[in-house]
């Protein structure tokens, strides 16, 4: 223990004298949980820091956009949620080849065929219902039941404009089940908000009895005493493995392949747990509390067809926005 301390010491030492590299994280993961994962890892890496910009994916995508045109792109790390925006960036010529220790860990659907970017966390899109109002029988059980006369005015959702997993839930049912889905769910009287985690504040809060939203965000606000909870829904859970990649442009290509190598690592995985309720992507770690492991989930979600999503995500947009919205 007296090494390790001396050890410590010496790279903080180390840090205050030649100064941190700094690292640019541009992500969607909440500022809470976000913050409490780049201390844990600034914690045990103190040559590098990490200085972070988060917002939804949408407003991330715009920024990203608006910096390339300009020629000047700040981000050296990209972590969002909505995965098949990572080909479109890939595409372009953004993301870097790279080749993390870590990732022989990660099962190969967790991996880009090109090592673009792998994915650092499962996050899902469920269905959160009020623990006050409704039991995890009497809740919806499938997404089609939500267009049901029974939840008039009881549905709250978030927007594919702002939420990268609403791009790709309202991508996943709109292949599924057709725009009409969506008009049903208009007809039904259904809210939309800004993004999951309004969605879950408002379930719990008891403005709505069920909503659309991402299963750690429910789980966290659960954990913490909220009369929330949710189904995997029976026709399928929408899991997104939400990736992490370093741009090509970054200039600090060490200290950032050191900040992917933590997420993907077992210990990293493991603070994912601890701090942020998230389900990792490693079979040696252990999921949080009465939440089902990575592998069960996947064998029981709904088919993606990230590709298709990737090439319709302004149609997703903009037809979301056409019958939801206006």
């Amino acid at each position: 223990m007296r090494k390790i301390s001396i050890v410590f010491v010496l790279l903080v030492c180390a840090a205050l004298l030649f100064g941190a590299e700094k690292i640019m994280l541009y992500t969607s993961v909440p500022t809470a949980i976000m913050t409490a994962i780049a201390d844990a890892f600034m914690s045990d890496n103190p040559t590098v820091e990490v200085e972070v910009f988060r917002s939804g994916t949408g407003t991330i995508q715009t920024k990203i956009a608006a910096e390339v045109q300009a020629g000047n792109l700040q981000a050296d790390v990209i972590w969002v949620a909505e995965f098949s925006y990572y080909e479109t960036l890939k595409k372009q010529g953004l993301l870097a080849e790279v080749f993390p220790e870590e990732a022989g860990a990660l099962p190969e659907n967790f991996k880009d065929k090109d090592n673009c970017y792998y994915a650092g966390r499962l996050i899902n899109m469920v269905i959160a219902y009020n623990t006050n109002e409704l039991t995890a029988d009497t809740a919806p059980q499938f997404w089609t039941d939500l267009t049901d006369s029974k939840w008039y005015d009881n549905f709250v959702m978030p927007n594919p404009e702002y939420s990268g997993a609403a791009v790709a839930a309202v991508g996943a049912l709109s292949i599924n089940y057709g725009w009409e889905y969506f008009e049903d769910l208009r007809e039904n009287e259904a809210v939309v908000v800004r993004g999951n985690s309004d969605v879950a504040q408002k379930v719990a809060a008891g403005e709505f009895p069920i909503g659309m939203t991402l299963d750690y965000i429910a789980r966290g606000l659960r954990d913490n005493g909220s009369p929330i909870d949710i189904v995997y829904p029976k026709d399928g859970t929408i899991a997104i493995p939400s990736p992490v990649a370093i741009m090509k442009t970054t200039d600090n290509m060490e200290a950032a392949m050191t900040f992917v190598n933590y997420i993907l690592s077992e210990k990293g995985q493991k603070v994912l747990v601890e701090l942020g309720s998230l389900v990792p992507i490693r079979s040696d770690v252990n999921p949080p509390p009465n939440t089902p492991p990575a592998g069960e989930i996947l064998d029981q979600a709904m088919k993606i067809d990230w590709k298709a999503i990737e090439e319709l995500t302004t149609e997703i947009n903009t037809k979301f926005a056409d019958i939801m919205l206006f």
